[in-house]
């Protein structure tokens, strides 16, 4: 347990060090770059540059002239056919899961998962799915029940309304119990099971 964060961590800058390391390593043009103008190519210099392309891209983001250059991307994207699709798609979860000062309570619920008697956490996405409900013959709601440590994967399950148990928890608060492996209460609940 006292490893887990650790190793939730380290997994994440492994991705991102590969992502790095994939543009900007040894075999790179960056590499033959530095080669032909300071000589040889310096070790760890993917990270340099991965870590720069990172902030850089925050700073700019942040500026009109950077989420005009974002807005401009986003458009050409959504012009390629199967891509459209694939981005369209990751853009809205990523931005329903991560926007949490405007989700409101009770998008969070308990569902019955994999089996009976064994419940998850899941985000209610769609009060009511028409052509989903007009197949099945009852009103089916759509949640999406995420894994960990990547909450951009995971299940979508149409479930009839009377199987959803509501919850008090907000969006962050729920994501955040998913991807400590439920270590992580609230502290009214630390309290109680203190008391």
């Amino acid at each position: 347990m006292a490893l887990l964060p650790l190793a939730l961590t380290a997994f994440v800058l492994w991705l991102l060090y590969r992502w790095a390391y994939g543009l900007f390593g040894p075999h790179t043009p960056l590499a033959a770059f530095l080669r032909r103008t300071v000589g040889i190519y310096i070790p760890g210099t993917e990270v340099f540059a991965g870590l720069l392309v990172i902030l850089l891209t925050g700073l700019v983001a942040k500026h009109w002239l950077g989420k005009l250059a974002l807005r401009a991307l986003e458009q050409a994207l959504l012009r390629v056919p199967f891509i459209r699709k694939l981005y369209w798609t990751g853009r809205q979860l990523s931005r329903y899961l991560f926007q949490h000062n405007t989700t409101p309570r009770g998008r969070v619920v308990l569902v019955e998962f994999p089996g009976s008697g064994s419940y998850v956490l899941g985000m209610l996405t769609a009060e009511e799915v028409k052509h989903v409900s007009q197949t099945l013959g009852q009103e089916v709601s759509a949640v999406y029940v995420p894994t960990a440590p990547n909450p951009l994967s995971g299940w979508v399950l149409f479930l009839p309304k009377d199987r959803l148990i509501p919850t008090d928890l907000t969006m962050d608060e729920g994501l955040t119990l998913v991807l400590s492996g439920g270590l992580s209460l609230k502290e009214e609940d630390r309290a109680d099971s203190a008391g």
